[in-house]
């Protein structure tokens, strides 16, 4: 029945297309998700806090995309413990980000080709700029990010997958 399939729905094949046979074959595709690599790394806040001391923001700015540098300096101008734990998190997860690729940081990894973004709900989301997102877009992968703070560490937890389109026909 063609209420079965929902998203997805192409169309139909088979007795005259008319969708009324019960021996009629039905398409729609569907993405499976395979996981494609996954990366964890967990940081010491205060050895980032002794690393900006020595750099100063020179060291932010090596780390940070663009637009996480704006957060981070616009955090660090209201409580500067806020600003270290935000880079402190987007080191880690720029961490675990390149280890679930496999790639370290080499290219096309690098740290400002991936920035940790927040969505208007608050969920942090990998985006991609540059060589590392044509990389991405051509093994069909995609992220997904956790990261968290506490008083002394900063961890972060990425999946990466790929996504496969699959043709599926359904027979009643």
């Amino acid at each position: 029945s063609i209420r079965r399939l929902g998203k997805g729905y192409q169309g139909h094949e088979g007795a005259a297309g008319t969708g009324t046979c019960a021996k009629d074959k039905l398409k729609r595709n569907r993405v499976d998700n395979m996981i494609y690599g996954i990366g964890t790394d967990m940081i010491l806040i205060t050895r980032l806090k002794a690393t900006l001391e020595r750099r100063g923001d020179r060291f932010a700015e090596k780390i940070l995309g663009p637009d996480e540098m704006k957060r981070y300096i616009h955090r660090k101008s209201k409580v500067e413990l806020r600003g270290l734990r935000y880079l402190a998190t987007r080191f880690a997860a720029k961490e675990a980000f390149s280890k679930a690729l496999g790639l370290g940081m080499r290219m096309p990894m690098t740290w400002r080709s991936m920035q940790l973004l927040n969505a208007a709900s608050g969920k942090p989301e990998a985006v991609c700029s540059g060589k590392l997102k044509a990389h991405m877009e051509a093994l069909g992968l995609k992220a997904q990010v956790s990261v968290t703070d506490e008083a002394e560490y900063a961890l972060a937890f990425v999946v990466i997958e790929q996504m496969e389109k699959v043709a599926e026909t359904i027979t009643d």
